[in-house]
């Protein structure tokens, strides 16, 4: 027993020296819908290829459904930027020590469809807009911190290095969600009246009243024109 107590320890510490050097290291994550879900760095890498993909697919659907200038800005920096970020990541995923490998207890994917999903049955209109720029600003707000706790996962140099870049875009794409959210929620501009003209000061032709119009229609008395009344004829003297 006693010699069984002491082989315990060191086969731990070499359990551990293999994950670390095979790349397997792993970490504890709660992910978007609660749950605590243990990750190494292949699912790392799968994460954020499912992520991005669901955020350029959400970009597209926004680009054909909605009429709103900013909107459409907002999602094709959308597209720019995630297509980028998947093309780097298959790369990651194509690495020997690096892989790919889907984690059934991280729910952010599936949260991600369903907000997609949401977003395709509605039709194209402002209501449209508010819920693409809110499903962005909460799936940004998810994915910045959990790469922020994934990233421990992550032992591999380029990995890493992707993961630290990848953090100060979706801060961006946040930023500019939260602009975009601030412009749709601003009240409009009222449009003046048909009559504004009209109603606000009167007609210079038309007179304010009866008794300014009699006023101006009256002559001032003229002292110069008054006549004098008659002098009476004096009676004839004897």
């Amino acid at each position: 027993m006693k010699a069984l107590r002491l082989s315990l320890p060191a086969a731990v510490a070499t359990a551990l020296c293999v994950a670390a050097a095979t790349g397997q290291a792993q970490v504890k994550v709660t992910t978007s819908g609660g749950e605590v879900a243990t990750l190494s760095q292949k699912n790392v890498v799968d994460h954020m290829i499912v992520g991005d993909s669901l955020e350029v697919e959400e970009a597209q659907l926004a680009l054909t459904r909605s009429q709103n200038a900013a909107v459409k800005d907002f999602a094709n920096m959308l597209v720019t930027d995630h297509k980028a970020h998947l093309d780097k990541l298959r790369k990651l995923a194509g690495k020997s020590d690096i892989g790919r490998e889907a984690n059934s207890a991280d729910s952010s994917a599936a949260i991600a469809a369903a907000a997609f999903g949401q977003l395709q049955s509605m039709g194209a209109d402002s209501g449209f807009d508010k819920a693409f720029v809110d499903a962005q600003i909460a799936n940004h707000t998810r994915e910045i911190a959990a790469l922020k706790t994934m990233r421990a996962a992550a032992k591999d140099d380029d990995l890493q290095k992707d993961i630290d870049a990848t953090i100060p875009v979706l801060e961006r794409h946040l930023a500019r969600a939260n602009a975009v959210s601030a412009q749709l929620g601003a009240p409009s501009a009222a449009k003046p009246p048909a009559d504004a003209g009209s109603a606000a000061a009167p007609s210079a032709e038309k007179p304010l009243n009866d008794s300014t119009s009699s006023a101006m229609k009256k002559p001032a008395p003229d002292s110069a024109t008054k006549k004098t009344p008659p002098v009476p004829a004096k009676p004839p003297t004897d």
